[in-house]
């Protein structure tokens, strides 16, 4: 990684979601780059540091796509993966490290921010080693969206209470979930609305369960689409899935990699009477999602 020669200023997070506050931290830490003449870099972990301990939460992102929505900001990214030696890193040393290897002029980070071993470090105490070691140390306070603090966390409660509208506001884009078609007991199809059954989607967190207006991507196109998240409990369905039945299509996609964005919640799972009650809601989801999906 390239550095110039008057070093770097970096922002530190974990960055899960890359949501608004954190682009806040990133534009403050390259605002004070471009003070000090110096180049912007993110630093983060390629796994989230929960993971080490068995804790790690759903996420809003896979590290591969949270790592391709850093680079996309245009600032250079670092990320090592989070291993016991890291962990048990002094805080002290864990900056040291920092400087050394980046020749450091600054950091950014956010009130929240926790680093070194148990996480015993704070900003409190980054401030006060940036005093010692001669760095530009910027706190950035929490970024607010209907006067409440944005964070990873409020967004994962949000999605999994139906909150779709509040945590898209917040990543500041539509929440997505990646991965491959599959074959699956082909139930929408009999009913005359086939669905692309998702799978592969790794440690994600899933929206309340429910019906969506969504787009789906395929080799790259967009398609307006509806998506089921639930176990189907009209067909006795036993375990979660995320169905996706894409208006006006009928390509065969199984084994193909499909993208799904949540643009709106339509309405919450429902076990209906019959199956032909079911495709009748199906059809009048897709009318309302059509409406959603100008």
């Amino acid at each position: 990684m390239k550095i110039k020669a008057q070093g770097a200023v970096v922002a530190l997070g974990t960055f899960d979601g890359v949501h608004a506050g954190h682009r806040a931290l990133i534009s403050e830490a390259a605002g004070l780059a471009k003070a000090l003449h110096a180049s912007p870099l993110i630093y983060t972990f390629r796994n989230h540091p929960l993971s080490l301990f068995g804790r790690e939460p759903r996420l809003l992102m896979t590290p591969e796509e949270r790592i391709a929505a850093l680079a996309a900001t245009g600032i250079p990214v670092a990320a090592d993966a989070f291993d016991a030696r890291l962990a048990a890193t002094p805080p002290r040393d864990f900056v040291r490290m920092l400087v050394e290897r980046f020749a450091l002029r600054g950091i950014v980070a956010g009130f929240n921010y926790t680093f070194g071993d148990r996480g015993a470090g704070d900003t409190a105490l980054l401030k006060t080693l940036g005093e010692e070691l001669g760095i530009a140390v910027r706190v950035l306070g929490p970024v607010s969206y209907e006067n409440e603090p944005v964070s990873s966390t409020r967004i994962r409660a949000c999605l999994e209470q139906g909150k779709l509208e509040t945590a898209n506001a917040m990543l500041g884009a539509c929440y997505a979930l990646s991965g491959a078609v599959t074959a699956n007991r082909r139930i929408g199809h009999a009913l005359g609305f086939p669905t692309a059954n998702l799978e592969g989607y790794g440690n994600k967190v899933l929206p309340l369960s429910g019906v969506y207006a969504a787009r789906a991507f395929v080799a790259g196109e967009a398609f307006r689409a509806v998506t089921n998240v639930g176990n189907n409990p009209t067909v006795e369905g036993r375990s979660t899935t995320v169905e996706t039945h894409l208006l006006d299509f009928e390509r065969d996609i199984y084994g193909m990699p499909l993208r799904v964005e949540f643009v709106a919640r339509l309405r919450g799972e429902v076990k209906f009477p019959s199956r032909e009650a079911l495709a009748a809601q199906i059809a009048a989801d897709a009318a309302h999602a059509r409406t959603i999906l100008k």
